[in-house]
């Protein structure tokens, strides 16, 4: 998995960048003299663009060797930071926002295309894991990151860390990652017709909800619930991500694992998604104090890490000749999801309290959950002339691997 390592750092510097603004705003809001409200259309720019943006550019970039897309697009994200650190104005640093947000989503189907490229097929779960295991430790690291360095140098200081951790990232796939080819490129209408397939579009409804669950009810307000049910300060608020943090990592690593040694991703799906429904539910009565918040966070953490990643395997495993696709449009719905939980949790709270946040979170987590258990295998799409047939296309994942999609 060492070259594969570089890659997981190039999401982790995707995923701090689109997490460290949140520490930030308040700075941000403060050099440009306008309401925090005003500031967070930043946010909002980056986060559609990133969902709007990447099924299509994965389209437009599909003959670019892996590699080659996963540099290109990390330097135009590099410069795009350093335009953010630099704008002069809001609504310019809204624009350079939304040019990143864009152009990061073309990373992380191109990551997972050259890892899939690099193992042998018994080894596809834990090369996803190790890629998922950068962008589980920003999310968790980036808050507290954007809050420490923003307070004390400013918010464009941040930035620049950001784009030194995009550079390093760069100089490490640029030496230690072997060069791959493109993916095979169908046809325009080919590659459309995955949002057709029953198949794909109930896991992405599946992501979407929990988007809209865990990232966007309960990640973005985490810490208003853990000062409500436990008291925690904003001062004690990393050392409780950083635990949720290590505990994703380690999640991360053994789901791949897991999965590498035949678990059925169906199973570990719902087996994470039931886990993630009761920590959520409990997270007002659980964490009751300190102590208490902590063992919540940590299970917190070990199951949101088992989520994503089978969902992935699946849709690698149901359309293997388009996993650059189905990859992006993952993160696409995860990421709307996260923009509507983030405005429905708002609404939430404004009209109630942290538990019922908690709770509108389990229940839809709870909903996803369902679906996920409830759906069943369709049968497989004609293949267009001159394809590989369908039903051998059914039996063979990623690099060729003999499945069962129906798990």
């Amino acid at each position: 998995m060492k070259r594969i390592a570089p890659l997981a750092l190039g999401m982790f510097a995707i995923g701090l960048d689109a997490f460290v603004l949140s520490g930030l705003l308040p700075g941000m809001a403060d050099s440009f003299d306008v309401s925090l409200a005003a500031v967070a259309q930043v946010v909002t720019g980056f986060t559609f663009a990133f969902a709007l943006s990447a099924p299509l550019l994965a389209v437009a970039t599909a003959k670019i060797g892996r590699k080659k897309l996963a540099l290109y697009s990390l330097g135009i994200f590099a410069v795009a930071n350093a335009a953010s650190a630099l704008a002069p104005s809001l609504w310019v640093l809204v624009l350079v926002r939304v040019l990143a947000g864009a152009i990061g989503g073309v990373y992380s189907p191109a990551a997972v295309g050259t890892a899939v490229q690099l193992v042998p097929p018994a080894q596809t779960g834990r090369a996803l894991g190790t890629i998922m295991s950068g962008l589980s430790v920003s999310t968790i690291l980036g808050v507290p990151v954007g809050v420490l360095v923003g307070t004390q140098v400013g918010w464009r200081a941040a930035l620049w860390v950001v784009v030194g951790v995009i550079v390093l990232a760069m100089v490490a796939i640029a030496a230690l990652v072997p060069s791959v080819g493109a993916a095979p490129t169908p046809g325009l209408k080919e590659r459309f017709a995955v949002l057709t397939d029953g198949r794909v579009l109930v896991r992405m409804f599946v992501i979407f909800l929990y988007g809209v669950a865990q990232m966007g009810l309960v990640y973005t307000f985490l810490p208003a619930i853990l000062h409500d049910s436990a008291g925690v300060s904003t001062k004690s608020l990393p050392v409780y991500l950083l635990i949720a943090g290590v505990t994703s990592f380690i999640g991360n690593a053994l789901a791949g694992a897991r999965l590498d040694k035949g678990t059925s991703p169906k199973a570990m799906l719902g087996f994470a998604l039931a886990a993630v429904t009761v920590v959520i539910a409990v997270f007002p009565y659980g964490a009751f104090n300190a102590v208490a918040a902590g063992v919540v966070i940590l299970f917190y953490g070990f199951a949101v890490a088992h989520v994503q990643l089978p969902l992935q395997y699946q849709l690698m495993r149901i359309v293997p000749e388009h996993t650059s696709i189905v990859v992006s449009l993952l993160n696409s719905a995860l990421y709307l999801g996260t923009a509507a939980g983030a405005a429905l949790g708002g609404a939430v709270l404004a009209a109630a309290s942290t538990t019922a946040l908690t709770w509108t979170g389990a229940a839809v987590v709870a909903l996803a959950l369902v679906i996920a258990v409830a759906v069943r295998q369709s049968p497989a799409p004609q293949a267009a002339p001159g394809a590989v047939p369908a039903a051998d296309a059914q039996q063979r994942g990623p690099a060729g691997a003999a499945v069962d999609t129906a798990s």
